[in-house]
């Protein structure tokens, strides 16, 4: 348009008086150009001012929230009663985050114990992940499970707890149902492990799957002078779980946990955590039945309070590659003194140690190796020793396959070598992220 109206413009000028029958037609379009222009600048007005009200809205919205000391999820720092009452209900009518976890599991195996071979295919776990932010102070977190194993089909809570921010002198606290904060690993749901299994220490001293607890944590950044991040981690756990404890609900295990950070460079960094757990134990007293007939039995109520100490280290070290290549070192290493009766072993100890290179964005390869010294060996003091690789194929961030081989040497010396192969399919929609530990 802009180019019409200098072209007619150039045309008036040269074209003199000559051109006197074809200037009415000439002043016409000249006319409807300049209206067109009016109509543009006006609608380029309108919508400037329009966005000017949005930037003055929420120009007066940033103000209230600041008038008002509203916090952003997560930040340290308690908000005063009256920014409460007036963000009571921020969540309600908001529909929580909500996410499916499906891990399918073929083993082939060479263990017969259970009489009819340990060959399975199964749905090995299917997690129900649910988290919302409560309010700005607060979030809550629930993952329930579901398995179709042979073994055992159940529906779990394998996790669920409240986590608030800004609590005094800037700790944040958690209560419900959570994994402990035991090393790197037992922090790790299935499908989040670079194996297809827990390492043999983690299943040996706190279950098959680790030790999950209801209980209540602390948590917070120690300030020293050397100005590096040490996190202290405390907790209060109900006592029914770990294999290491007597396994009583009104016998609570203590457990803390202290973790720093140190990086090399921007390729390049180590994390170190050391971890003291404190429980008690029920091993086995004399007793005597209704006829009179010397047994052993466990006491109810429990017994050696606080006898079972376990003690733990975890070191890792990372570095990032060229062309988003990774590098993994994991290691943990845990041992007991139990001073009671209630297993074999009386210094019960082990690690693990773990390679991981991630070559591309969609294949990564790694070996761990497990050394045990477990809570129960039969008629003798020994060690098992596994070494297990494995290759991850990750189709995308939200499917990933995995197979892994794992020859086992068993502590009792009855027992066989055992071989075996893992085939592993993790699938992931909607939100798959766990709950922040």
């Amino acid at each position: 348009m802009r180019f019409r109206m200098v072209f007619t413009a150039i045309f008036l000028l040269t074209a003199g008086a000559g051109g006197a029958q074809a200037e009415p037609l000439m002043l016409d379009e000249m006319r409807q150009d300049l209206t067109e222009l009016q109509r543009t600048v006006k609608m380029l007005q309108s919508a400037m001012d329009a966005q000017s009200q949005v930037i003055r809205e929420q120009a007066q919205k940033i103000q209230a929230l600041e008038s008002r000391e509203i916090r952003l999820p997560g930040a340290l720092g308690t908000a005063p009663a009256s920014a409460e009452a007036q963000t009571a209900g921020l969540s309600q009518g908001i529909n929580p985050d909500i996410g499916v976890v499906g891990t399918v599991m073929a083993h082939l195996t060479e263990d017969g114990s259970d009489g009819e071979g340990r060959d399975t295919i199964a749905l090995k776990e299917m997690e129900l992940n649910f988290s919302q932010y409560v309010d700005p102070y607060s979030r809550l977190d629930a993952v329930i499970s579901v398995n179709d194993e042979i073994e055992a089909q159940n529906l779990e809570i394998e996790e669920g707890y409240y986590t608030h921010w800004g609590l005094p002198l800037g700790f944040r606290g958690q209560i419900g149902k959570f994994r402990s904060k035991i090393g790197k690993q037992n922090l790790l749901h299935l499908d989040q492990l670079p194996t297809s299994d827990y390492p043999l220490v983690v299943r040996d001293f706190f279950g098959e799957e680790g030790l999950s607890s209801s209980g209540a944590r602390l948590q917070n950044f120690i300030p020293n002078p050397w100005d590096f991040p040490l996190e202290l981690t405390g907790e209060v756990l109900r006592g029914n779980n770990g294999a290491s404890f007597s396994g009583i609900s009104r016998r609570p295990i203590f457990n803390t946990h202290l973790k720093t950070f140190h990086e090399f460079s921007k390729e390049s960094n180590m994390e170190l955590g050391w971890t003291t757990l404190f429980g008690d134990d029920n091993p086995p007293v004399p007793d005597v039945d209704g006829d009179g007939v010397e047994i052993s039995a466990t006491r109810a109520e429990g017994q050696d309070r606080y006898r079972p100490k376990v003690f733990g280290a975890d070191l890792t070290y990372n570095r990032l590659l060229a062309e988003g290549k990774t590098f993994k070192w994991q290691n943990e290493a845990y041992f007991q003194n139990r001073e009671s009766a209630s297993h074999v072993n009386q210094n019960p100890w082990g690690f693990y140690s773990l390679v991981d290179y991630r070559f591309s964005r969609r294949f990564s390869a790694g070996i761990r190796f497990d050394y045990l010294e477990p809570l129960d060996v039969v008629d003798q003091h020994g060690r098992t020793t596994a070494i297990s690789p494995y290759f991850t194929f990750w189709q995308s961030e939200f499917a990933h396959f995995r197979i892994q081989y794992s020859h086992t040497d068993p502590a009792s010396a009855e027992a066989e070598a055992d071989d075996a192969i893992f085939l592993q399919a993790n699938i992931l929609i909607g939100s798959h992220k766990h709950p922040v530990q």
